[in-house]
C-alpha cells in the first residue's frame, strides 16, 4: 500500500532517473539530518564515483535537470554540496494525508506487505500453578504489540501461548499437593497456596533425597499417563488459565492458541528418534540422549537417562507442529534474555536436522524489571509484584488522578478512564524503549500527564476529542439560532431562509502555519513507523511516533487557535486536522494495546 510519503519518495527517484545522468539502481535516497531544511536527500557520492565527476558538481547538474509534474508531492529541489535536497509541497501533502486518514480511519497506517504470509508469535507463556507476575508482563505486552503490528501489516498472525505445564517442576507441584493437601480456595488465592507449597517442598528437598526422588517419580508418572497425576495436573491447568484470563482481558491480550508443553507429549519420541537417525544427537553410556553441535554451543540433552524429556525436546516438537499446522514464514519467540543460549541451541539443532525454518526463527529478548531502588523484582528478594496486584495499583493511582482532573464525570466513566489510563501506563512503561533494556517500575513517571508517558498521549487524544465536541456543540447552537431567526424572517418577508454561514467545506490549503505543517508531516510518518516496527519487532518505534505526534499536537494547539480561529474557513480546516490527529493517535495507541479515552 502506498501512502503520501511513499509516493513522494518514488517521484523523487523517478525524477532523478529521468534526467539520464544517474542509473535508476543508484538513485537511492535517504532521510536528511534533522538540522537540514529538507524532507528527502540524494547523496551523490556513489553515483559521482561511477561517473568520474565530483559529487558537488553532479548534485548541481541534477538540481538543474530534475523536473516534476504539476501534481507531484515534491515542492522543490536544491543542491547543497554533494547532496541533492528535496522538499515537499506542503499544500499537496496536507491534502493527501488528510484524505488518506479520512478514507482509511482505523486502518490508516496499515499495509498489505504481509498478505498471504503467516507468522507465529510465541509469547506470554506463564507457568501453570503459579500467579502471573511482573516477569510475565514483559513477554505478554511486547508479544501482543508485535502481533498487533504484524497484523496491521497484513500478515496472518498466529499468537501462541506456550504454557509451562510439564517437566520435573510439575512433579514438584504434584508431590507437594500429595504431601500438604489440595488448596480449597479458587483463582489467584489457590495459585498463591500452590506457590507456597511448591516453595516449602523445594526447600525440604535440599535435605531430603527421597523427596527429590518422589518429585521425579511424579513427573514420570505424569508423562506416562498416571490417572491420579493427570487429574491433579488438569485441575491446576484449569485453575491457572481461569485466573490468567482476567489479567489478559485487562491488558487487551487475545491469544489464538494456548497449547501447554503437554500437548506435544506424543511427538517427543519422534523428535528424539529423528535427531538420533540424522546423527545430530547420540545416546551416552547412561542412556541419555546428548546433542553436541560444536562451536561455542555447550552440549545439552534431549532425554535424561531416566527417560524424562527436557525443554529442548518439547521446543523442537513445538516447532515441528507449527510448521505442519501453520506453514509459517517466520516464528518469533518473545522470551527474556536469560534464555538467549537456549534459543541459540534450539535454532542450531533444528538447522542441523535439516529444517530451513531455523534461519527464519527470531528470538525477541527482553531485559529485567527493577524496583525504584535498582533491585530486580524477585520472589527470593521479597519484592516481587504480581500482575493482578500491579494492575489494581495502577488503576487506583490513575483513579486518583481522574478524580482530581475531572471530578464532575459520572462514576462509571471515571472507572473506565482509570482502567484505561492505569493499565495503559503499565503497558507504555514497557513498550516505549528497546525491549532489550531493563525497565524500572516508577509510578510517578508512568502516570505523569507530561513527558513520554501513556497518560500524556491519551490526554492529547482526549483533548482532540474535547475540541471536536465543543465545536459540534457550538455549531448546533448556531444552527438552532439561525433556524429560529430564519423562521422569524420567513414570517415577516415570506422569503426562504438562507443557508447558515458556518456550514463550510474545510480547505486543507489554509493550513500553512509551521505548527500545522509539522503536525501533518508527523501524521504522514505513521505508515513508515508501522513498517519499521514490524521489520524490527520493535513496538518502541510506534511509541516514539505516538509521543512525537502528541508533542506536535501540543505545539499546534499552543500556536493555532481552533475554535477561535481568525475565520470560519480556517476554523473548519483546523477542526479537520484535529479530527485526523485524534484518529492517528488512536491508531498508534491501539497498536501498543492501549485504549484512547474520549475524555480525561
Amino acid at each position: 500500500m502506498d501512502y503520501a510519503l511513499d509516493r513522494f519518495e518514488q517521484q523523487v527517484r523517478d525524477a532523478i532517473a529521468a534526467t539520464g545522468k544517474v542509473p535508476a539502481a543508484q538513485s537511492e535516497v535517504a532521510q536528511p539530518k534533522p538540522n537540514i531544511p529538507a524532507d528527502l536527500a540524494f547523496p551523490t557520492f556513489r553515483a559521482a564515483k561511477e561517473l568520474g565527476v565530483p559529487p558537488p558538481r553532479l548534485a548541481q547538474e541534477l538540481a538543474e535537470a530534475v523536473r516534476f509534474g504539476p501534481d507531484s508531492l515534491a515542492g522543490g529541489v536544491a543542491a547543497a554540496g554533494p547532496f541533492l535536497n528535496f522538499t515537499l509541497d506542503q499544500a499537496r501533502l496536507t491534502m493527501a494525508v488528510l484524505e488518506e486518514l479520512e478514507r482509511l480511519g482505523p486502518r490508516y497506517g496499515s499495509d498489505d506487505r504481509g498478505a498471504g504470509k503467516t507468522i507465529v508469535v510465541d509469547y506470554s507463556a506463564p507457568n501453570i500453578a503459579k500467579r502471573m507476575h511482573i516477569g510475565h508482563i514483559r513477554s505478554t505486552i511486547i508479544g501482543q504489540s508485535i502481533v498487533n503490528i504484524l497484523r496491521f501489516m497484513g500478515y496472518r498472525v498466529v499468537g501462541d501461548n506456550h504454557l509451562g505445564d510439564w517437566g520435573k517442576q510439575f512433579g514438584v507441584v504434584i508431590a507437594s499437593v500429595m504431601r500438604y493437601g489440595k488448596p480449597r480456595t479458587e483463582g489467584e488465592a489457590a495459585l498463591a497456596e500452590l506457590e507456597e507449597m511448591y516453595t516449602r517442598y523445594s526447600n525440604a528437598m535440599k535435605d531430603s533425597p527421597e523427596m527429590d526422588d518422589e518429585a521425579r517419580t511424579w513427573s514420570l508418572r505424569l508423562e506416562q499417563g498416571d490417572p491420579q497425576a493427570r487429574a491433579l495436573w488438569q485441575w491446576t491447568v484449569d485453575t491457572t488459565l481461569q485466573a490468567n484470563q482476567r489479567n489478559y482481558e485487562r491488558l487487551g491480550v487475545q491469544i489464538d492458541h494456548a497449547y501447554g508443553e503437554s500437548f506435544y507429549e506424543t511427538m517427543l519420541q519422534g523428535v528424539i528418534k529423528e535427531a538420533l537417525d540424522k546423527g545430530v544427537a547420540y545416546r551416552d553410556e547412561g542412556g541419555a540422549v546428548v546433542v553436541d553441535l560444536g562451536g561455542n554451543l555447550p552440549t545439552f540433552l534431549l532425554q535424561r537417562s531416566d527417560g524424562g524429556t527436557l525443554y529442548h525436546t518439547r521446543d523442537v516438537a513445538t516447532l515441528m507442529f507449527r510448521l505442519n499446522e501453520f506453514d509459517p514464514e517466520q516464528v518469533i519467540y518473545v522470551v527474556g534474555s536469560p534464555q538467549d543460549l537456549h534459543f541459540r541451541q534450539l535454532f542450531a539443532l533444528v538447522k542441523a536436522m535439516g529444517y530451513p525454518i531455523a534461519d527464519r526463527c527470531v528470538h525477541v529478548s527482553f531485559g529485567t524489571v527493577f524496583d525504584t531502588h535498582g533491585q530486580p523484582l524477585s520472589t527470593r528478594r521479597g519484592n516481587m509484584v504480581y500482575l493482578e496486584t500491579l494492575l489494581n495499583e495502577a488503576h487506583a493511582r490513575a483513579r486518583a488522578v481522574v478524580d482530581q482532573a475531572s471530578p464532575d464525570l459520572p462514576e462509571a466513566e471515571k472507572e473506565q478512564i482509570a482502567e484505561a489510563v492505569g493499565v495503559g501506563a503499565v503497558i507504555y512503561n514497557d513498550l516505549y524503549q528497546d525491549p532489550r533494556r531493563n525497565i524500572t517500575l516508577d509510578w510517578e513517571r508512568m502516570l505523569t500527564l507530561e513527558g513520554n508517558s501513556a497518560p500524556y498521549i491519551q490526554y492529547m487524544h482526549a483533548r482532540c476529542r474535547s475540541i471536536l465536541r465543543k465545536a459540534a456543540e457550538e455549531d448546533e447552537r448556531r444552527r438552532t439560532k439561525d433556524e429560529s431567526s430564519s423562521d422569524v424572517r420567513e414570517r415577516l418577508s415570506g422569503q426562504d431562509a438562507q443557508p447558515s454561514s458556518f456550514v463550510l467545506r474545510p480547505s486543507s490549503e489554509l493550513l500553512t502555519h509551521p505548527a500545522e505543517v509539522g503536525l501533518v508531516k508527523q501524521l504522514a510518518k505513521l505508515p513508515g513507523a508501522v513498517r519499521e516496527a514490524g521489520e524490527r519487532y520493535a513496538p518502541f518505534v510506534i511509541a516514539e511516533w505516538s509521543y512525537e505526534t502528541a508533542r506536535a499536537l501540543s505545539a499546534f494547539y499552543h500556536d493555532c487557535p481552533v475554535l477561535r480561529a481568525e475565520t470560519p474557513e480556517l476554523r473548519a480546516a483546523r477542526l479537520r486536522l484535529v479530527a485526523a490527529t485524534a484518529q492517528a493517535l488512536k491508531n498508534g495507541l491501539a497498536l501498543l494495546g492501549i485504549r484512547a479515552p474520549e475524555r480525561m
